[in-house]
């Protein structure tokens, strides 16, 4: 018996300090942006980032993940997702098709949607005078 509660508590505690590897949970009106503190709302617009040895960072808009992934010391190694803007559910950052628009009105007027699928990007891109863009074509000019 003494044996099993050593094990289970030598199992929890390295369980504890292994960091999860994929998206953020969100709860909507109860997760806080990281950058701005509003409440993530509207999750189509939520994205999210972890650096190496953090926890993840959650944002209600795609222009507050960039103005604090700008300020990181090690921004080339972060790690983003992104919410489809046709589906819901996460994108990992090096699979996401960004459109900015002047005519996408978002949480904090960022303006950017993430997509899965390039096609979908590009017909919204067409649709409102947008344009498809990379994320680190974002990450270097936002």
């Amino acid at each position: 018996m003494r044996r099993r509660l050593m094990f289970l508590a030598i199992a929890t505690s390295v369980a504890c300090g292994v960091a999860a590897d994929g998206p953020p949970a969100i709860e909507v009106d109860r997760t806080a942006c990281s950058h701005c503190g509003m409440l993530v709302s509207e999750p189509v617009y939520a994205a999210a980032y972890r650096a190496p040895g953090s926890a993840s960072r959650v944002f209600d808009d795609i222009g507050c993940l960039l103005e604090a992934a700008r300020k990181e010391p090690e921004a080339e190694a972060l790690r983003f997702w992104f919410h489809d803007a046709a589906g819901g559910g996460w994108i990992p950052g090096a699979e996401a098709v960004l459109v900015r628009s002047p005519e996408l009105r978002t949480p904090m007027g960022g303006g950017l949607v993430a997509y899965r699928e390039r096609a979908a990007a590009e017909r919204l891109a067409a649709e409102r005078h947008g344009r498809v863009e990379s994320l680190p074509a974002l990450l270097k000019t936002h």
